[in-house]
């Protein structure tokens, strides 16, 4: 009697050892629970943080600006750059006025001025062309810009 005690024992003990391994590891890696790795981990917080800051930011701390940098761009007397909708513009020499096939301007991000056509573009502001619609500079005297987003040049 004592022997057919100990072996229900067991047997009660190792399905129940059974049962509760199922339970803990079956609630692991479900759609309540997933298990994941670290790189998903990482890249769903890098998008987090790039909606949030408007660039892209890694989990090491290292920061590029958004709508990537800035690029050299050369334009000669009579040609027109316009820019793409957020696309931000620095005259770096030469002479440029402001081109708008609209009414409205183009955002003088230095000085906090809405600069219409004929204005004189300022070397070394930043300019900001708002929406993609015509916006942008006549250049008048060759001339360098550092530009960042879309552009054109006509």
């Amino acid at each position: 009697m004592k022997s057919k005690l100990i072996a229900g024992i067991e047997i009660f003990v190792v399905t129940a050892a059974v049962f509760a391994g199922v339970t803990a590891f079956g609630a692991a890696g479900t759609q309540d629970d997933p298990l994941v790795s670290k790189s998903y981990v990482d890249d769903k917080i890098n998008q987090v943080l790039e909606i949030v800051n408007g660039g892209s930011v890694s989990v090491d701390g290292t920061i590029a600006p958004a709508g990537g940098s800035y690029q050299p761009v050369y334009a000669s007397v009579g040609q027109v750059v316009l820019g793409g909708e957020g696309t931000e513009m620095i005259l770096r020499s030469g002479k440029a006025n402001i081109y708008i096939e609209g009414v409205d301007g183009l955002v003088d991000a230095t000085t906090g001025k809405n600069l219409t056509t004929g204005d004189v573009a300022a070397s070394n502001h930043i300019m900001i062309v708002p929406r993609d619609d015509g916006r942008g500079v006549k250049v008048t005297e060759a001339a360098w810009f550092l530009i960042k987003g879309d552009y054109t040049i006509q």
